[in-house]
């Protein structure tokens, strides 16, 4: 054996080393997150944190777990095309995703290494309920109410 050589092959065999681990963890798995929201009625837009995700039904992706604020607002033609009457809904609540197995902490860093596409699909299905529609005398009515539990000003 020549001692001379030695430095070299420890400097190849570290670079090699080097380049598998790198290659290994190049071709390591990743964890797709989406949730799909779907309505009654569909087409409702989606609000996720008050930031607007589109239409329903729809499909986001999602970098954390935890709870999320979900807002949906939603209109629908009861009458014609012609002459249009709508029915709005809205519903305001919140929704919590659920950390799969490969995302405990522990198991999620040897699921990052594994050459293997993990996949976390969650579906959201709400019913939005419509908001009651009020004539003008009864918002009149309500207007006359609110303004009679005003604090009087001194300045009147």
């Amino acid at each position: 054996m020549n001692v001379a050589n030695l430095p070299v092959r420890r400097a190849i065999r570290s670079a090699g080393m080097f380049l598998g681990l790198a290659l290994f963890s190049a071709v390591g798995g990743c964890v797709e997150r989406s949730i799909t929201v779907v309505t009654d009625p569909p087409g409702s837009l989606v609000y996720l944190n008050d930031v607007e995700k589109g239409r329903s039904p729809c499909t986001i992706d999602f970098k954390w777990y935890g709870t999320y604020s979900v807002r949906l607002r939603g209109r629908k033609n009861i009458g014609t095309p012609r002459k249009p009457k709508y029915d709005y809904y809205y519903l305001h609540t919140h929704r919590t995703t659920v950390r799969p197995w490969f995302e405990w902490y522990g198991v999620d860093l040897v699921a990052s290494l594994l050459p293997i596409q993990f996949k976390d699909h969650e579906i959201w299905a709400f019913d939005v309920p419509p908001i009651p529609q009020e004539s003008g005398d009864q918002l009149i009515q309500n207007a006359r109410r609110l303004k009679a539990q005003l604090p009087k000003s001194g300045g009147e």
